[in-house]
């Protein structure tokens, strides 16, 4: 049984309960080291089955009747045969599945592919790789494989290499491949011990597209998995971790796609005026010294659109995950493919809207987005080659003369950030809704507390009112058992759960006793389909 504590995307920290036979517990993900006795009753314990795995996709009633059938784990032999497109469907196909199994990938993981691999899901690895390749003399690092006779030190300091180069080198081969072994086991064991804190601090997916771009193999794997959105669903559209758009990967990021996904579904401009602008160092953007000054200069009541890359941000959802809390390299240089891929999102906002007059203030890379992105359009472009200059500033303010229409930014968040993150519109009568705070730490306020902007996640956390009207409409909602929860809900206390709940997501749980607030630690689906795990930490709760 695996109950799972903490998921980032498909990759999970959970604890493993194999059978009564087996005393305690294993924390997942797993490293089996096959140089130690620990593990030989769980390994004897396992059905390996009498065909490797690949050979389902070629004869699959043989490998019905000859691979393995084991009850506790999904276990992939063979799977170095299988070329990347192969690969990759075996995973998603996995991550499909409703059984919470663990997989196991026997003789695949080497300190290189380890990320992406607990990437994918895999839950247990073993040494069988590393210690094969320490008697071809091959020595490990987190980053490369090196051989060992070309070496002139040691790039480590393990127990196994403390003694240097030279003493390596002296001893006999089969001391010296099994002190190589060693080595290379260590350094599996300190990277996956390194997989699991980015995992826990939800910085996983920067890590593993910083990992891969070192082996053109597992940059292939990388790309097919997330064309074929592999395990979406187990994606959270609300993180504590900065979003590094690095690579060209980054355009592809599960949650990239969520947040474009849902502001174009959800976004609504009011007025007929829209200004676009560039993006800033700081976020949110309103706090930054660039946007401060055009908006100390020039009095903007008009929807606003900032560009970025590959990010286009409506100024409704500058507070949202990931919008709040991400960087990209900026050297004033855009590729043709970042230009057509931020033009395309950009000409979709604006497409949302019925705007009679489009101002840019925008320069280089930036303008040529927008020029790309609205060459159908009569767009006023108002700097100068510099968007503070006195000039550009000068220009600017008179392009929105007499445009300072009705326009309360902060609702409009509000409106905005409820309805992408839960799908619903919140009607609240207008003379008692109010909103306080020091931006960015707003507070909507109807009779009494709402909701309030989490900076840290770039969500929107709830209160009584919004709790129970999610109840009443039946969304993120979770149904729990008669009892009365104190931190911690687990699985097996879900009746129902809204399938509509990533891990993160801000939901209400609820019975006929209790109404409460607490972030979601799985799906909606597992919740209920699981048979134990964390389900959900509560943050609130009130008697009903």
């Amino acid at each position: 049984m695996l109950l799972i504590e903490k998921r980032d995307g498909l990759a999970r920290i959970a604890r493993l309960k194999v059978n009564d036979e087996f005393d305690g517990e294993f924390e997942t993900p797993l490293l089996i080291d096959f140089l130690r006795d620990e593990f030989v009753k769980i390994v004897n314990s396992m059905d390996f089955g009498l065909a490797p795995y690949p050979i389902k996709e070629l004869d699959f009633g043989r490998y019905k009747i000859l691979g393995s059938k084991d009850k506790n784990f999904v276990i992939l032999t063979g799977l170095k045969a299988l070329q990347s497109k192969k690969l990759v469907e075996v995973f998603c196909n996995l991550s499909n599945q409703d059984s919470p199994k663990p997989i196991y990938t026997p003789a695949f993981a080497d300190p290189i592919n380890l990320p992406l691999l607990i990437y994918l899901g895999v839950d247990i690895v073993d040494n069988i790789i590393p210690i094969i390749e320490a008697y071809k003399g091959s020595y490990y690092t987190n980053e490369a494989k090196l051989d060992v006779k070309t070496l002139k030190e040691l790039p480590c300091n393990c127990p196994f290499c403390r003694e240097g180069i030279e003493k390596l080198k002296e001893v006999e081969y089969a001391e010296r491949s099994r002190l190589i072994a060693l080595h290379n086991t260590e350094v599996m064991r300190s990277q996956m011990k390194l997989i699991k804190e980015m995992i826990w601090g939800e910085n996983f997916r920067n890590f593993v597209e910083a990992r891969i771009k070192l082996i053109p193999d597992l940059t292939v794997i990388l790309r097919l998995a997330d064309e074929k959105n592999c395990g979406y669903k187990f994606h959270s559209a609300f993180k504590k971790s900065r979003v590094y758009f690095n690579t060209i990967e980054s355009f592809n990021r599960p949650e990239l796609k969520l947040f474009f996904e849902r502001a174009f579904k959800v976004y609504k401009p009011q007025t007929k005026t829209l200004l676009i602008l560039p993006c800033t160092a700081k976020k949110p953007y309103l706090l930054s010294k660039t946007h401060s000054i055009i908006r100390a200069k020039c009095k903007i009541r008009v929807n606003e659109i900032i560009v970025s890359s590959p990010l286009v941000v409506p100024r409704e959802f500058e507070l949202v995950y990931p919008a709040i809390n991400y960087d990209t390299p900026v050297t004033g240089h855009w590729s043709g493919e970042e230009i057509a891929f931020v033009a395309e999102k950009l000409r979709r906002f604006v497409e949302k809207g019925n705007f009679e007059k489009v101002v840019a203030h925008v320069d280089g890379g930036y303008k040529r987005v927008v020029e790309r992105a609205l060459k159908d359009y009569d767009v006023e472009f108002t700097s100068d080659g510099n968007v503070l200059s006195n000039t550009s500033l000068s220009n600017l303010r008179r392009a929105l003369e007499d445009r300072n229409e009705k326009f309360d930014l902060y609702n409009a968040m509000f409106e905005h950030m409820v309805e992408y993150q839960f799908g619903i519109e919140l009607t609240l009568e207008s003379r008692s809704k109010r909103i306080k705070g020091k931006y960015p730490n707003l507070e909507l306020l109807s009779d009494e507390r709402v909701a309030r902007v989490d900076t840290i996640y770039g969500i929107l956390d709830i209160y009584y009112p919004l709790a129970r009207f999610l109840v009443e409409s039946n969304v993120y909602s979770v149904k729990i058992a008669e009892f009365e929860p104190k931190g911690t809900i687990f699985a097996v206390g879900v009746e129902e759960a809204d399938s509509n709940i990533r891990p993160n997501d801000v939901v209400a749980f609820y019975n006929d006793r209790i109404l409460g607030v607490g972030r979601a630690y799985m799906s909606g689906e597992e919740m209920v389909k699981a048979k134990g795990g964390v389900a959900i930490v509560v943050k609130r709760k009130w008697a009903e």
